[in-house]
């Protein structure tokens, strides 16, 4: 089987990671990548995968260039099917013109907004369901489409998944210093003002760090809310290559967004054990379970979460060893990608 991904770059973020995961895991099978847009790939590619980039700026000209492109190049590889991922999802109705004998899936990484105009939804359901089939990672995501009108036919779910990886989780001592995580690019759906003014509340006369990991994560951004008293115990790492080299470094990760598809770095942090304090965005709950700490979208949830995991290390101890349980037995990466070569083989018999 010969399948073509076309996204817009493999820069830093969830669908990207997700793509470039299964690619390298599948040996059995021919995985093509085109990127669109001109950018640096973040993510390491095996031998067995190939890549092309476009190479094109982001401008109203080349977008209208891109199906040209697309198409000689699908006209060219002859793929079995070809996968969208996100912003590329709006270009497969219109290469299927083209290519009738080619199955064109989408993958739907996020929801939709609830007050988008029932004109427009109803526009981009008629456009979208020229498709032979789409994938959303999340139950959320479905049921965000579904609220304004779209719904398709021929979907399912289809969550991230995560190699496994040793429990390399030590829980702190009580005279110890507690070290938080956070690892995520800066975007205002984020509500990473929420993380740091929190934190920075929580952290007056404790021992505790916060690591921070993040394309355009930067102390200038947020040095209002930022006592100079706690200065030094805000880390910023800026983006880094492999996440785990946080992962590794904290006892607890925080995630504070108001939205989010599926975050792999939740899963990703469970993989080795991390415990995890999270807003209900998303799949985030589904994902932590009883594993971690679920917490509202103000001040008082979050600090009281942060209170909890600072003078109950034991407990950290027990919700470590449930996370990297949690994780190893409902999100192998294994197992998901399974899913997607079944999708693949049910929708070129059908």
């Amino acid at each position: 089987m010969k399948v073509l991904h076309i996204i817009t770059s493999l820069e830093s973020g969830g669908a990207e990671r997700m793509l470039s995961n299964i690619v390298n895991y599948d040996t059995n099978n021919e995985h093509i990548i085109i990127t669109l847009l001109k950018a640096e790939p973040h993510y390491e590619l095996a031998d067995h995968v190939t890549l092309y980039s476009l190479e094109l700026d982001n401008n109203k000209f080349n977008k209208l260039k891109i199906p040209i492109l697309l198409n000689r190049f699908i006209k060219k590889i002859k793929p079995d099917i070809v996968q969208t991922w996100m912003k590329s999802n709006y270009y497969a109705p219109l290469l299927k013109i083209f290519n009738k004998n080619v199955y064109f899936l989408l993958n739907i990484r996020h929801g939709v907004k609830n007050k988008i105009k029932k004109i427009k939804a109803k526009l981009i359901r008629f456009y979208l369901k020229n498709s032979d089939g789409v994938i959303f990672v999340s139950n959320s995501a479905i049921q965000e489409f579904g609220r304004v009108g779209i719904s398709f036919e021929n979907s399912l779910v289809i969550t991230n998944g995560f190699n496994k990886r040793d429990f390399e989780y030590i829980r702190p001592k009580n005279d110890k210093k507690i070290r938080y995580g956070y690892v995520g690019r800066f975007h205002e759906i984020k509500n990473q003002s929420l993380l740091i003014d929190s934190f920075n509340d929580f952290a007056k006369d404790k021992d505790v760090t916060l690591e921070i990991a993040g394309k355009g994560m930067e102390y200038n951004k947020f040095k209002h809310l930022i006592d100079s008293s706690n200065k030094d115990k805000f880390i910023w790492r800026g983006e880094v290559i492999n996440s785990f080299d946080i992962y590794n470094n904290i006892d607890v990760l925080l995630l504070t967004s108001r939205s989010e598809g599926f975050p792999n770095v939740i899963g990703e942090a469970m993989s080795v054990g991390v415990p995890v304090i999270s807003t209900d965005a998303g799949e985030s709950y589904n994902i932590i379970g009883d594993s971690g700490y679920k917490v509202g979208s103000n001040k008082h949830s979050v600090l009281e979460a942060l209170n909890n995991t600072y003078s109950n290390t034991e407990e950290l101890t027990h919700k470590s060893k449930l996370a990297y349980q949690r994780i190893r037995e409902n999100y192998s990466m294994s197992v998901i990608v399974d899913n997607y070569l079944n999708y693949y083989k049910k929708v070129l018999e059908e």
